[in-house]
């Protein structure tokens, strides 16, 4: 009889048991779901509370905006300043409020550029508004103080257009405190361009630069005219000089015929008696 063998199979032994639990993701959500809800409703609130103020934000700048276009006199243009603190509108309605403040309260007027210069530095409107101040302390006779600000524009390097301007005022003043050598050098830098874009004030530094030497004329006492000549006619007689008029011939005195005296007085003729 034949032996039969039978081939048993081996299983082999499992090395570690795999956990399907709930991933780590899984847990995190469990544990801060109410959390993370809360905080997505925070930032809608947020993005949709931005686009309102943005959105009024925009159409204030616009109010302000139209304001500002339409303002003609000092009342209006404080009232774009007041209303719209924080828009462009406001900061561009300091110096247009300065210009006309000038004519009637030159204090107000430097009040006003001075407020725009200091409350507004990136403004791209500052330099003009430097220079604008600095004149107008020129115009009070408050030479040093203009001669600051007109020299802040005069060395900055970002307001190539109007730091010609500058340097003809810094100029201007120099030649008046007979400082010609001075004088020379602002009116050479305010013929510069150095950005290649054009020099407005080229012309006007080159005549200043002409004059930079030139000394005021003296005044001389005119001397007076002389009188007048007749015209000569070519071939005529000149005419004999006058000849001042005779003394009128006065009337004749009648001679007085002296009254007779004593023997020498006619007898009246005796009549004979009878």
């Amino acid at each position: 009889m034949a032996k039969s063998s039978s081939s048993s199979t081996t299983v082999p032994a499992p090395i570690a048991e795999i956990d399907h639990g709930p991933s780590k993701l899984d847990q995190f959500l469990d544990a801060h779901t109410k959390k993370l809800i809360i905080a997505a409703i925070l930032i809608a609130l947020g993005v949709i509370g931005y686009v309102i103020w943005d959105g009024l934000a925009e159409a204030k700048a616009h109010e302000a905006g139209s304001a500002l276009v339409t303002a003609r006199k000092i009342p209006e243009y404080q009232d774009v300043i007041k209303k719209y603190p924080d828009t462009n509108s406001a900061a561009s309605a300091h110096p247009l409020l300065a210009d006309l403040q000038w004519a009637d309260s030159q204090p107000d007027s430097i009040e006003s550029l001075r407020e725009f210069i200091t409350k507004y530095p990136e403004h791209p409107a500052l330099a003009t508004a430097k220079v604008s101040h600095g004149l107008r302390l020129l115009a009070q006779g408050k030479t040093d103080d203009a001669k600051e600000t007109l020299t802040e524009v005069a060395e900055s390097e970002s307001a190539s257009y109007i730091v010609p301007l500058a340097c003809i005022v810094l100029g201007d003043i120099a030649k008046a405190a007979n400082d010609p050598k001075k004088a020379k050098e602002w009116y050479e830098k305010a013929q510069d361009d150095p950005t290649g874009q054009g020099n407005t004030f080229k012309g006007m530094a080159a005549a200043r630069l002409a004059l930079v030497n030139a000394k005021p004329p003296v005044k001389i006492k005119p001397a007076l005219p002389e009188p007048a000549k007749p015209p000569v006619t070519p071939g005529a007689t000149p005419p004999a000089p006058a000849t001042p008029p005779a003394p009128a011939p006065s009337a004749p005195e009648t001679p007085q015929t002296p009254a007779p005296t004593g023997s020498e007085a006619p007898q009246s003729p005796q009549t004979p008696s009878p």
